[in-house]
């Protein structure tokens, strides 16, 4: 594995990728608990669009395709602007690394490169959240030096 190199994401590329995150992410506040199925679709659409509203591009949003050499490994969604000018803090939205490359180190690699490109944009800080049922995620990231800032906990009841 060589050094990932992040690129500017195309047009189409984000369009296709926007798709996929807000059907992820549908699915995503289902599982936890958090949204009803018949309304999920469409939530999703509707908090891309309000993050998203120019796609790739949106002013203070950073949607970079991930390349090892010329293979594509993955994508990184950064929120750079006006979080940094605020707190110091750029923030991760997503971070994905293509099925047929999982398992080689691509996921630390992409974190470290999206840590250097949120330097680069002036932050001193880089956060995230992610769903607690994502035990690969919370792993690369406790073992990236990530610290807990917040827990959200919940109980069904009645059940």
């Amino acid at each position: 594995m060589g050094e990932i190199q992040l690129r500017a994401m195309s047009s189409e590329d984000a369009t296709n990728l926007i798709a996929r995150m807000a059907h992820d992410f549908a699915l995503d506040q289902v599982a936890a608990g958090n949204w009803d199925a018949a309304d999920a679709q469409r939530l999703a659409r509707e908090e891309m669009a309000r993050l998203l509203p120019q796609a790739e591009r949106t002013d203070g949003m950073a949607l970079l395709s991930a390349f090892d050499e010329d293979r594509f490994v993955g994508h990184v969604w950064l929120c750079l602007a006006p979080r940094i000018a605020q707190t110091g803090e750029a923030w991760l939205y997503d971070i994905e690394v293509e099925e047929s490359a999982r398992g080689r180190g691509y996921g630390r690699a992409l974190l470290a490169a999206a840590e250097a490109e949120a330097a680069r944009a002036g932050a001193t800080f880089l956060g995230l959240n992610v769903f607690g049922v994502n035990r690969v995620a919370h792993s690369l990231y406790e073992t990236s030096g990530y610290e807990v800032k917040a827990t959200q906990m919940r109980k069904r009841l009645g059940d």
